[in-house]
């Protein structure tokens, strides 16, 4: 059966409102692997001989660097950075693919197929959300990504 009116103005939004978590996910999941990549680095560093070279004159200064490498370390598995980023990675490319299924059926509306797709995409939407709730909220990032989807698609905030 074809979409109605409202049906087809409801799958704009949730085309919208897919695009906008795509974008977040993708950003939270920059946000984690680069976490990752400067803990990875500084735990390097406080580790190796050339930093211990630096702080040989400190008696001191040995042990604090062996301490904070470690407690970094084991800061980055205790908060599992690498698994949060991997799933805020396929997050973001999930949602990116339910915006595109969501375009696609805005343009399709009058398909005979087309509200048996949208209950599909609205079910997968739950699946998402569910997977999404222990990724951390930052409203002004949601913000700043709506924002930017409202200028690239020529709406008013």
């Amino acid at each position: 059966m074809e979409l109605t009116e409202n049906q087809t103005n409801r799958v704009w939004q949730l085309m919208i409102e897919a695009e906008v978590r795509s974008y977040y996910f993708g950003d939270l999941a920059s946000s984690f692997t680069k976490r990752k990549q400067l803990v990875t680095g500084l735990s390097f560093f406080l580790s190796s001989g050339a930093a211990a070279t630096l702080a040989a004159k400190l008696f001191w200064a040995p042990l604090a660097m062996a301490i904070a490498a470690a407690v970094l370390s084991a800061w980055s598995i205790a908060v599992e950075l690498d698994k949060r980023a991997a799933a805020m990675a396929q997050l973001h490319y999930q949602w990116n693919v339910l915006s595109a299924d969501y375009e696609r059926l805005w343009h399709r509306w009058f398909e005979e197929d087309a509200e048996e797709k949208l209950n599909e995409f609205l079910r997968r939407e739950q699946e998402l959300s569910k997977a999404g709730t222990e990724a951390p909220y930052k409203e002004a990032l949601i913000e700043k990504w709506q924002h930017r989807v409202n200028g690239l698609r020529g709406l008013s905030a």
